[in-house]
């Protein structure tokens, strides 16, 4: 029996980068979790690098599940935006919300409302 291809994305899933708008932005939908995090991970390291990137959006409002996977992504990149004087603004869904919410880490994110300035 073949194992299951480790980069399947699952349903529901998606990313997209928005890179010309006035500030860059990755878009998601569906599940968070440790199989699709890694592309989260990417796309904001890549966003966040970007020399001319002085704030860049995550916006999350699609996102239907939200794990710890996920959150130390948010983090992570939280952390690398902040080396390079960047600002990461996170616009969360309800799911995203509550995780930040429960894990109280909320203090070390900048959670916008709205995902446009």
């Amino acid at each position: 029996m073949p194992a299951a291809d480790q980069n399947a994305t699952p349903p529901g899933f998606g990313i997209t980068l928005d890179t010309a708008a006035a500030e860059p932005r990755v878009v998601v939908t569906g599940e968070l979790d440790l199989l699709t995090s890694p592309q989260l991970q990417e796309a904001l390291a890549g966003l966040i690098a970007d020399e001319n990137s002085r704030r860049v959006v995550a916006d999350l409002t699609g996102v239907t599940f939200f794990d710890s996977s996920a959150l130390n992504v948010v983090l992570h990149a939280q952390r690398q935006a902040g080396e390079r004087d960047v600002e990461l603004a996170v616009v969360p869904s309800p799911a995203v919300s509550r995780v930040i919410e429960l894990t109280g880490v909320a203090e070390h994110l900048s959670v916008a409302d709205d995902p446009r300035p």
